[in-house]
C-alpha cells in the first residue's frame, strides 16, 4: 500500500504553565479550562482552512496547506486569547505557538515525520504568548501579510543540525485599525498584540469594532446595550421604509373613500331584488322568491349484531403464525408480510421488537466491554453476530 504523503505547515500549540496548574486544579476546573479553550481556538483554525489533526492534553496539532493562512491563524489565536485574558474573571490562558513546512506522512487521524518534531523541538523554546516558525515556514508565506523578525540560529534537541528560527513580533503591525484613532485614549480597546488578526473570523465583531467605529468616529460601539440599540432603531426604520414603499400595492393605502379613511367597515352587499307580482289594483305587492328546502338525508339502518362463531382450531394456530414474538429476523418478518401472513399493522409491530432485541444486544455488548468483560476483538465479533442474526 502507497503512503500517502503531503506538504503541509504544521501548528503546535501548548498552554503555558498547564502542568502546574493541573496540579492545583479540580478536574472539573481543568474540564472547564480547557472547553474554553478549544472553544475559543478551534472556530479560528476552521475560518483560515486549518483542520484540527488531534489535541494531546492541552496540546492541539494543526496542519495547513497555506503557511500564510498558518501565520495568520496563529496570530489570530494569540488575539482571542489577548482578548479573553483582558475580559475574564476566570483564570487566563497564555498559550505558545510554534510552527514548521515539510513534507509528512498523513493517516486518517494523524500525522508523521520530520517536520513534526521539528515543530514540537521549536515549541519547546517558545515562550509564552510568542510565536516562533522555521526558516521554512519564513520563506515560504506571504510577507507583505505577515511580519516577522530572525531569532536567530538554535541548536534543538533530537535534531543534528542548527535551525534558524523567526517569530512574529508583538504589537508590531496594528492592522485592523484606523489610523485617525490610534492617539485615541482608549487605543487599548483596539490594539491587540498580533493587530487583531481574530476579528476577521466574525462578521459581527468586525462590524461592531472595526466598521463602525471607523465610519462614524465614535468609540460608543463598544457597548453591548449601545449596539443593540442602534440595531433596534435600525430594523425598525427599515421596516417603515419598507411599508412607505409598498403602499402602494394595498388599496387600503391609497383609497379616497371617506369610509375607509375613517377606518370604517365596508358595506354589506345590497339584497337580491324581489320578485313582484300585479295587482287588480295595478299595484305591485313584493314577493320574495321560494326558498328551497333541502330533504333531510335518509336515517341510516342500523346493521344487524351478527353472532360471533366459535373459533375453529386451524385459526388458532393462524394467531400463533401471526404472533410477533415468532420472527426473529427482518428477512422474516419481510417475508411474512409478502404472504400476507402479517397485516401491516402486525408488521410495525414485528419491526419495532425486532430493533428493540437488536438494541438491547448492542448496549449490553458495550456495556461488557466498557466494563473490561470482553476486549475490543470479542466486542467487535458480537456486534457482527448481532447485525448478522436480525437481519
Amino acid at each position: 500500500m502507497a503512503l500517502k504523503t503531503e506538504n503541509l505547515a504544521i501548528i503546535l500549540t501548548d498552554i503555558a504553565g498547564f502542568t502546574e496548574a493541573t496540579v492545583k486544579q479540580s478536574r472539573l476546573a481543568n474540564e472547564k479550562l480547557l472547553a474554553t479553550h478549544n472553544r475559543i481556538l478551534l472556530p479560528i483554525v476552521k475560518h483560515f482552512k486549518g483542520r484540527h489533526v488531534k489535541s494531546i492534553g492541552d496540546a492541539l496539532l494543526l496542519v495547513f496547506r497555506s503557511p500564510t493562512d498558518a501565520m495568520l491563524c496563529a496570530m489570530a489565536m494569540q488575539d482571542a486569547l489577548f482578548e479573553y485574558n483582558r475580559n475574564t474573571k476566570d483564570e487566563q490562558i497564555h498559550i505558545r505557538i510554534a510552527a514548521s513546512l515539510g513534507e509528512v506522512r498523513v493517516t486518517s487521524n494523524d500525522i508523521f515525520g520530520e517536520p513534526v518534531n521539528t515543530t514540537s523541538r521549536i515549541e519547546n523554546i517558545t515562550p509564552a504568548d510568542e510565536i516562533y516558525f522555521s526558516e521554512a515556514i519564513h520563506m515560504a508565506m506571504n510577507k507583505a501579510e505577515v511580519p516577522s523578525q530572525e531569532v536567530g540560529w538554535k541548536e534543538l534537541k533530537g535534531i543534528s543540525n542548527p535551525i534558524r528560527i523567526f517569530e512574529i513580533p508583538r504589537f508590531s503591525t496594528p492592522r485592523l485599525v484606523p489610523q485617525d484613532v490610534m492617539a485615541a485614549e482608549d487605543m487599548s480597546e483596539l490594539v491587540y498584540p498580533f493587530g487583531g488578526a481574530h476579528l476577521g473570523h466574525s462578521s459581527e465583531r468586525k462590524f461592531y469594532h472595526d466598521l463602525l467605529p471607523a465610519i462614524l468616529g465614535i468609540g460608543i460601539f463598544k457597548h453591548k446595550f449601545a449596539r443593540a440599540t442602534f440595531i433596534s432603531l435600525l430594523s425598525l426604520s427599515s421596516i417603515a421604509a419598507l411599508a412607505w414603499y409598498y403602499q402602494g400595492y394595498f388599496p387600503a393605502f391609497k383609497s379616497s373613500d371617506k369610509s375607509v379613511a375613517d377606518n370604517k367597515l365596508p358595506l354589506a352587499k345590497p339584497p337580491l331584488p324581489l320578485a313582484t307580482v300585479a295587482t287588480t289594483e295595478n299595484q305591485r305587492v313584493p314577493l320574495r322568491a321560494p326558498v328551497k328546502q333541502e330533504k333531510a338525508p335518509p336515517v341510516a339502518m342500523k346493521e344487524p349484531v351478527k353472532k360471533s362463531k366459535p373459533i375453529q382450531p386451524e385459526a388458532v394456530e393462524e394467531l400463533k403464525d401471526k404472533s410477533p414474538q415468532n420472527y426473529d429476523s427482518l428477512t422474516a418478518a419481510k417475508k411474512a408480510f409478502r404472504t400476507n401472513k402479517l397485516s401491516k399493522t402486525e408488521y410495525r409491530k414485528v419491526i419495532a421488537l425486532i430493533e428493540q432485541k437488536k438494541k438491547e444486544e448492542i448496549s449490553q455488548t458495550k456495556r461488557d466491554y466498557q466494563a473490561d468483560k470482553i476486549d475490543w476483538k470479542e466486542s467487535k465479533k458480537r456486534l457482527e453476530e448481532i447485525e448478522k442474526k436480525y437481519k
